[in-house]
């Protein structure tokens, strides 16, 4: 199945968390991470941060979506989990690194390239004929979950993440009490993300539920890690002896 395949089937509640909110506001956040204290009483999220990282020179990262229940009420264990793993390098010449299900994927300026094994690799004509590497980064998912409720985000300190000096967020109650009222279950919910001082980039995050009901058992939410960045051993190379894409 397609990566916006499965991205849809697990998103499918996350739409509706955005219609419900939509009645309370606009989600622009009027916070500002880079002043204050961080700490409670200050300004909201602001929302768009996640472009932040297209000025990194360059980061790995991992994150992964996840809707899954077993139990009463479904008659088996069903999952749309998915998780993706890569590197992105912004300059000199932008080059992502991707690993998906099992099939990994590399593109360099208007080269692209992918392996079903690591071992094999296979040449497209060009970039814009292959698979749009930009739907499987972690920018492509986030605003979904933290941009479109980020007035609803209030900053509780200040924190290091992943090597990286931070504000942390948490999000607010009344999120998770929206769920509760969509799901119509009990549910245990985490609205946490990470936003480094300096960049005003996102760091990690996790948004998402447990929920419990009637024997039932299911979770559903994303998150995110954003990890080496800037790092020298960040390198995308191109694969040795690519064969051509068969048609």
């Amino acid at each position: 199945m397609a990566a916006g395949s499965r991205r849809l089937a697990v998103a499918g509640l996350a739409f509706a968390l955005v219609v419900a909110s939509c009645g309370s506001g606009s989600p622009l956040g009027s916070g500002e991470t880079k002043s204050g204290s961080g700490k409670s009483g200050g300004t909201s999220l602001s929302a768009g941060l996640a472009s932040n990282l297209d000025k990194l020179t360059s980061y790995r990262f991992s994150w992964s979506s996840s809707g899954a229940s077993t139990g009463a009420g479904a008659t088996a264990a069903s999952t749309g989990s998915f998780a993706i793993t890569g590197t992105v390098i912004n300059t000199p010449n932008k080059s992502i690194a991707v690993s998906y299900l099992g099939v990994r994927y590399i593109q360099i300026g208007d080269q692209q390239w992918s392996s079903f094994d690591g071992s094999t690799w296979y040449a497209q004509a060009s970039a814009s004929s292959g698979v749009d590497l930009s739907s499987y980064l972690p920018t492509s998912d986030y605003a979904t979950w933290f941009d479109v409720n980020s007035t609803q985000f209030s900053p509780v300190g200040d924190e290091t993440k992943n090597g990286v000096q931070c504000v942390h967020f948490k999000g607010s109650d009344s999120l998770g009490k929206l769920y509760g009222a969509i799901a119509g279950v009990s549910a245990g919910f985490q609205a946490d993300l990470w936003v480094a001082r300096d960049g005003s980039y996102p760091v990690s995050g996790a948004y998402g539920f447990t929920t419990g009901s009637a024997g039932a058992v299911g979770s559903f939410g994303y998150r995110f890690d954003i990890i080496n960045i800037n790092d020298s051993s960040n390198r995308i190379d191109p694969p040795a002896n690519p064969v051509p894409m068969p048609s």
